[in-house]
C-alpha cells in the first residue's frame, strides 16, 4: 500500500470522529431543518429526506473531503476548518433550482439531489465540488479573481484522482472528456484561456456546450503542466495559486510564482500545440493520465 493510500485511509477514519462546534455564523447558513450531523458536516433539507440517507451522504462527504485535503497539501490547513453544509433536496427541486447541474457548491454549502446518492459516480462528484469549497476557503474573498477554467480544472482533477483511488471505472466519462479535448481548435483554446466571458451566454444549450469545452480545457491545462512542462506536482501546486491569490497576488503573478513561467507564455505554447495537432489530436492525449480513455474521433 502506498504512503498516500495509508494516509488517506487513516485520515478518513479520523475525520469521521471529529466534532466541530457550530458557530453562530455557521448555524445561519441555511434555514432548512437539520437532519443530522457527522463530524464537521451537517445535512439539511426542506424535503422529506430519510435520515439514514443523510448520514450516508455525510460520511461520503467526509471521505471525499479528506481525500482532497491530502492531495492538495494546503499550506494553511486551518483555513479549511469549519462547518460544511450539505443541502440534500428532492430531485424535482434540484431540477427546478439547478437544471443544468448534478450538484452545486456555493461558499461552504453543497447542494445535491437525493437521487444522486444512487449514482455510482456520486463520490467523484463530491470530490469535485468539495474541491471548489476548499479552493474558496483558500482564496478567502470571493471577489478575488481566478479564471473558471483553472477552478474547473482543479475540480475535475479531484474527480479523476478520486476515481483512481477508489478504483472506479470512469471510461465513459473519461472518453467524453478525451473526445472534447481532441475536438477543441486552437482558436477555442486561445479564447477559453484568455476570455472569461467565453461560456457566459444566455442560450441554455449553447451555455452547456461552451461550459463543457471550458471544463475540458481546464482539465487539460493542468495535465499539460504536469506532462508537457514536466511538473510532477502540478496538481497540489494548484493550491498554491489559490493561496497566493488569497494573499493579494493576481492570478498571473500567482501562476508565475507557482509554476515558474509566465501565464501568457504557457497559454501561447498550448495554443501553438493545439494548432500543430489539429490534424492528429490524439497526440494531445498520448503520455497523459487520460491515454487509457483514448478512442478515435
Amino acid at each position: 500500500m502506498s504512503l498516500l493510500n495509508t494516509t488517506l485511509r487513516f485520515s478518513s477514519l479520523f475525520a469521521l470522529s471529529v466534532i466541530v462546534p457550530l458557530s453562530p455564523v455557521d448555524a445561519q447558513t441555511s434555514h432548512d431543518p437539520v437532519l443530522c450531523r457527522e463530524g464537521f458536516v451537517q445535512v439539511v433539507s426542506p424535503d422529506a429526506v430519510d435520515v439514514a440517507q443523510a448520514r450516508a451522504a455525510a460520511k461520503k462527504m467526509l471521505a471525499a473531503w479528506q481525500f482532497d485535503l491530502t492531495v492538495m497539501r494546503w499550506a494553511r490547513p486551518t483555513d479549511m476548518e469549519g462547518l460544511v453544509t450539505l443541502r440534500l433536496i428532492s430531485d424535482d427541486r434540484m431540477k427546478q433550482e439547478s437544471p443544468w447541474a448534478r450538484a452545486v457548491a456555493r461558499g461552504s454549502t453543497f447542494t445535491m439531489g437525493v437521487g444522486l446518492l444512487n449514482d455510482p459516480s456520486v463520490d467523484l462528484t463530491l470530490a469535485h465540488e468539495l474541491g471548489h469549497i476548499q479552493a474558496h476557503r483558500a482564496i478567502g474573498d470571493p471577489k478575488l479573481f481566478v479564471p473558471q477554467y483553472f477552478r474547473e480544472g482543479h475540480g475535475l482533477m479531484m474527480n479523476q484522482l478520486y476515481a483512481d483511488y477508489l478504483h472506479v471505472d470512469r471510461h465513459k466519462g473519461g472518453g467524453g472528456q478525451v473526445h472534447g479535448i481532441m475536438s477543441l481548435t486552437a482558436e477555442e483554446a486561445q479564447t477559453i484561456l484568455t476570455d472569461e466571458t467565453y461560456y457566459k451566454v444566455s442560450d441554455p444549450k449553447e451555455h452547456t456546450k461552451k461550459n463543457n469545452k471550458m471544463e475540458y480545457m481546464g482539465l487539460y491545462f493542468i495535465e499539460y503542466l504536469r506532462v508537457r512542462k514536466n511538473i510532477p506536482d502540478a496538481v497540489p501546486r494548484i493550491g498554491r495559486v489559490f493561496e497566493l491569490v488569497g494573499r493579494g497576488k493576481t492570478y498571473e503573478q500567482a501562476f508565475a510564482h507557482t509554476y515558474g513561467g509566465s501565464l501568457s507564455k504557457t497559454v501561447s505554447e498550448i495554443v501553438a500545440y493545439f494548432r500543430r495537432t489539429e490534424t492528429h489530436p490524439e497526440e494531445r492525449i498520448l503520455g497523459t493520465r487520460f491515454e487509457e480513455y483514448l478512442q478515435p474521433l
